[in-house]
């Protein structure tokens, strides 16, 4: 391998590092940072309880007892071009449950919050702007910030259910245009622990989970289909096929670095 050869490789590998570190670092959100779209949500964000709710799909929740009958909650997940969900259970399982849903639309459309009742496994039996869940008017809002969504909203309750459940769906694929969810592609469940007092950090979750609690449902099922869910203790719910929690931007520039590096190496 000549000299000029070798810079030439160093130089490639060094500016695809160089984009794929920020391309995380835009994409990125931790317990350890404050909330960046405070000043975009409705209600006050200064003092939730956040935890990693789901460490292989980058899901992070805020969340905290605002008041008597107030609860106040922000999803976080990286933007996949497709839906993110929380969903309320009495007993851990999807069917009988009610979600906050949102998503960003294609075209430049608004951005969508919607809570859905959750009926059964097909679209119909999900219909959206249903559910028990008591939102506090003007309260719900999706905002999208650096490649993440932040799906916002409160309860008007004493307490919530305790028992959650997440949900995504397939990447590049949303909701139709009456708002009906497509299967999703995983979905775990977790148990909603108390705040904090005065709320504050979380922290990652302690549990290490387990990939046979959650509902499993075969293929094609809305919201509740895909490839089934998993459940963990704690807050670290592990869903199945993972990919060592690397998501998919950070796979693909992995990938992309890999590859370029096999070329430049074959023709040198």
């Amino acid at each position: 391998m000549n000299k000029d050869c070798s810079s030439s490789m160093i130089s490639t590998i060094f500016l695809l590092l160089l984009s794929f570190t920020c391309s995380v670092i835009s994409q990125s959100d931790s317990c350890s940072t404050l909330l960046s779209v405070s000043n975009l949500i409705p209600f006050n964000t200064s003092s939730l309880t956040c935890v990693a709710a789901w460490n292989s799909e980058g899901f992070i929740l805020r969340y905290a007892k605002a008041g008597p009958r107030l609860w106040s909650f922000v999803l976080s997940a990286p933007d996949s071009g497709t839906y993110v969900a929380i969903g309320f259970t009495p007993n851990g399982r999807m069917v009988g449950s009610s979600a906050v849903v949102g998503w960003v639309p294609g075209g430049g459309g608004a951005v969508v919050a919607k809570q859905y009742s959750l009926g059964g496994y097909s679209s119909s039996q999900c219909p959206p702007d249903q559910g028990d869940l008591p939102l506090v008017q003007r309260s719900s809002v999706l905002v999208s910030k650096h490649s993440r969504v932040y799906l916002a909203f409160q309860l008007g309750t004493v307490q919530p259910q305790q028992n959650l459940i997440y949900a995504v769906g397939p990447a590049g694929t949303l909701p139709s245009a009456g708002g009906y969810l497509s299967a999703h592609r995983n979905m775990a469940s977790d148990t909603l622990a108390a705040p904090a007092a005065g709320g504050g950090g979380g922290g990652e979750g302690s549990g290490e989970g387990s990939e046979n609690g959650g509902e499993e449902a075969p293929t094609g099922r809305s919201f509740g289909g895909g490839s089934g869910g998993s459940s963990a203790g704690g807050h670290n719910p592990v869903s199945l096929g993972s990919d060592f929690g690397l998501s998919s931007p950070r796979k693909h520039g992995l990938l992309m670095i890999i590859a370029l590096f096999l070329v430049q190496s074959f023709i040198c």
